[in-house]
């Protein structure tokens, strides 16, 4: 379906009440809309998002995440999927100082984002919390892995799902004072949404880091723990966004190793004792 713009032109004519207030708002603001969530776009254009997804569907799309994809056909280089900055002439230097340039950005504008006071209520749900679960699914999966990699070497009960199944089944089983720790650069991925949900209705805590501060996540999480990461849906690899995500887990790792010093090295201590037979 190539030409979304084209076609969303040759029928606004046709379209009345807020399907055109949507269709003019698509056309005046694609660039943009590729970048934003369902929820921003609603609010922008003032319908409503299930409007959107009706909407999307009518023109022939599968809904509003399509609907980004095709906007990005029409607006933005192929190359673009590979890099947001790349040009097909780049050399190696160049690339190289565009892909450090575009993570230390990232983090730069994540540093200036985030909210101390969210941090410091996430490092007490995780001291209070009797079991952990980190959860994230796609691209947010590996962050995910190495999240339990890293609390878990604390002493500390925890465990990761990157299935979307297997977490919502252990959601079900938390009880009060655990906690829930969900990964998702969108803040729209059904799965881990789903997941608090479950998390949620057992008295559970739920934190949610995300890149979309009015995304559909940030109203379940009961903390947000927000990145700054200028990413879109035409890119496959959301890699600026994962560097963000890794660094708020190292931030939450490094500041309850502190408070917890002690049990830190002990358990450092025992770690590398056991593994030391494991290398030559």
């Amino acid at each position: 379906m190539k030409g979304i713009l084209l076609k969303l032109k040759s029928m606004i004519a046709s379209l009345k009440g807020t399907e055109k207030k949507l269709a003019k708002y698509i056309i005046e603001n694609a660039e943009s809309i590729i970048y934003q969530s369902l929820n921003e776009v609603a609010v922008k254009s003032k319908v409503s998002e299930a409007t959107i997804i009706r909407f999307s569907r009518k023109i022939g799309l599968k809904g509003f995440q399509d609907l980004k994809l095709h906007l990005s056909r029409d607006i933005v280089s192929p190359i673009q999927s590979i890099h947001e900055e790349l040009k097909e002439n780049d050399d190696e230097k160049t690339i190289l100082s565009k892909v450090f340039g575009s993570n230390i950005q990232t983090l730069r504008d994540t540093l200036e984002l985030i909210d101390i006071a969210e941090i410091k209520r996430a490092v007490k749900a995780i001291e209070r919390a009797g079991k952990i679960l980190f959860i994230g699914v796609g691209t947010s999966g590996p962050n995910t892995i190495d999240a339990y990699n890293k609390f878990f070497r604390l002493g500390i009960d925890c465990h990761c799902y990157t299935d979307s199944h297997l977490q919502v089944m252990a959601a079900s089983l938390l009880k009060k004072d655990d906690l829930v720790i969900a990964i998702s650069h969108s803040g729209s991925t059904k799965d881990p949404i789903e997941t608090l949900e479950v998390a949620g209705s057992k008295g559970a805590v739920t934190i949610a880091i995300t890149n979309n501060s009015i995304s559909p996540i940030t109203k379940i999480a009961d903390i947000v723990l927000n990145t700054a990461s200028r990413e879109t849906k035409f890119r496959s690899e959301a890699m600026a966004s994962r560097v963000a995500q890794a660094t708020i887990i190292d931030i939450l790792y490094t500041i309850i190793s502190l408070k917890n010093l002690k049990q830190t090295v002990e358990a450092q201590k025992n770690i590398e004792e056991c593994i030391v037979i494991k290398q030559y």
